[in-house]
């Protein structure tokens, strides 16, 4: 529904990736009249489907398959399949091989995934048994945080310090991928396998603080819950959670940039888009914007504490991102094992090392030599990404924001994109053969896509020790209030951080509503709808 039929509004969302929807559905659905307001002609932010290649073949241009999300309740609160939202659940899961023609593989049957362990080492296999156990056991306090703002440190040290258990976790929780995994498998391809989920999906090092967590997590939540293909592409989503929003009387606004938000007696009170239109916002401001943008352009720095400004002005975003690599093939990718062509997801790296000193050299502005990669199988699960007998192939590799310093160039983005290619084809013979078309992505086109996306940073914001939890965008500020009454953030820059999840937008809806219910409104009570 484009157009708005007044100019005053209970809320206003600014911004309508995935999680700026996820506000405004949860916003509407306690019967808030809502404006969402997208600078671009799409919704989705990172979840976009384009046919950026040839006619027929349409391609997730960034985010694709989806496993974060499946972490939490959003789909089933919202009723998304009311909405048109459907799914397909890949079946091996994920799949990593390894010279000699083994594989470590995530089946949907845990007796399954062992059992691929077991060809490596029958010691790892056991211990994969005792790391998914533990993983059950603290999913039932890690999970539900990512979908609330973070406990105060205090409050979080007190509850920890309180057993054995807890000083384990909270020990857990500031360990390094590489000192875990050495400590916990004895094969090399085991951990290699866990260690490219922490390198590949956020990025972080093996060797960071915090990373052993994250690649538990990830394993974890693909075992327990798999991996979704949306069908139709990641843009069906974004779709659903329109739908819904204008099924429960919000309004959706595309290619209406705002210019400003409006600030009064320190209150965010509404916001002026670049054409002049204004819009009032009787309740609040949700933000999905990342925060230089939003503190130093839309509010301005002359109407913060200069203590605030100072903190936005050193939130940092990673020095490591990815080049993208799309194709139209003519058949399938043409895997070598069965194990690898069914697969969800592929992610390829030999050994811990390997991984290391490929994440080494995009820190030091180096291309690596022998990138480590992910590819998704999304076609292959979903017939509509590709005419009859064709497939798409979606593949990243992680990759220095500025190789030598300087901003990716059309030949040093072939030169890599032939690297990356070359590393699949180890696994897939003939796969350049069936290569009809291509379409490459440096961080700064993906920032072109979306500059929501700084620098091509995938985690919205370096995601170490230093800028998580209760420091998560800036020290004092994790719970998505701001020093403006009435204004909220979220979007990846917030807790939980990167990936698709929907949890920072249902986040920061929350923390309005609180605040609304708290009696800062004086209106009735809040009714579900």
């Amino acid at each position: 529904m484009e157009g708005s039929p007044g100019t005053e509004f209970d809320a206003i969302v600014v911004g309508g990736g995935t999680n700026g929807l996820c506000a405004a559905a949860y916003l509407s659905r306690r019967s808030l009249r809502v404006l969402l307001l997208e600078r671009m002609g799409r919704l989705g932010g990172a979840a976009i489907t384009e046919e950026a290649t040839l006619p027929g073949f349409r391609h997730d241009l960034l985010a694709t398959s989806l496993n974060l999300w499946r972490a939490g309740d959003i789909a089933e609160e919202l009723e998304l399949s009311r909405y048109g939202y459907r799914e397909a659940l890949p079946d091996p899961v994920a799949a990593s091989p390894f010279p000699g023609g083994r594989t470590v593989t995530i089946h949907r049957d845990l007796e399954r995934t062992v059992r691929s362990i077991e060809r490596f080492s029958s010691h790892d296999a056991r211990r994969f048994r005792e790391v998914y156990e533990y993983y059950r056991t603290i999913r039932e306090f890690v999970i539900p945080s990512l979908y609330a703002a973070p406990a105060s440190l205090a409050s979080s040290m007190a509850v920890l310090e309180g057993s054995p258990e807890g000083l384990e976790f909270l020990q857990f929780t500031y360990r390094s991928t590489r000192d875990w995994v050495e400590e916990t498998f004895e094969s090399e391809e085991v951990r290699a396998f866990f260690t490219l989920w922490s390198s590949n999906h956020l990025p972080l090092s093996p060797e960071t603080a915090g990373s052993a967590l994250v690649s538990l997590l990830f394993v974890g939540i693909l075992q327990e819950k798999g991996c979704a293909v949306p069908l139709g592409g990641i843009r069906a989503l974004p779709d659903a959670l329109r739908r819904y929003v204008e099924a429960h009387g919000g309004t959706v606004r595309l290619r209406a940039p705002v210019a400003t938000i409006r600030v009064r007696e320190g209150r965010a009170t509404g916001v002026r888009l670049a054409d002049g239109e204004e819009f009032s916002a009787r309740h609040g401001i949700v933000a999905n914007v990342e925060p230089r943008h939003l503190f130093l352009d839309l509010v301005g720095s002359e109407l913060l504490p200069p203590d605030f400004v100072a903190a936005v002005r050193k939130f940092r975003y990673s020095r490591v991102a990815q080049v993208m690599v799309h194709a139209a093939l003519s058949g399938p990718p043409g895997f070598d094992r069965d194990e690898l062509q069914n697969a969800g997801i592929v992610q390829l790296g030999d050994s811990l090392d390997e991984v290391s000193g490929a994440f080494s050299q995009c820190v030091r502005g180096i291309p690596p030599d022998r990138p480590f990669l992910t590819v998704d199988n999304t076609s292959g699960y979903d017939p509509s990404r590709a005419p009859p007998g064709q497939h798409t192939l979606w593949c990243f590799a992680r990759a220095p924001v500025y190789p030598g310093g300087a901003p990716w160039t059309p030949s040093d983005l072939d030169a890599f994109a032939d690297r990356c290619l070359a590393r699949i084809e180890e696994h897939a013979p003939g796969l350049s053969r069936r290569i009809r078309a291509r379409l490459l992505l440096s961080p700064q086109d993906i920032e072109r896509i979306n500059p929501n996306i700084v620098n091509g940073d995938p985690g919205g914001g370096a995601a170490t020790v230093d800028q998580l939890l209760q420091l998560r965008p800036f020290p004092g500020w994790s719970r998505y209030r701001t020093p403006l009454k009435g204004l909220y953030m979220c979007g990846p820059a917030t807790h939980p951080g990167g990936g698709i999840s929907g949890a920072s937008g249902h986040n920061a809806a929350h923390a309005l509503l609180e605040d609304l219910a708290s009696g800062g409104s004086g209106k009735e009570p809040l009714q579900e709808g």
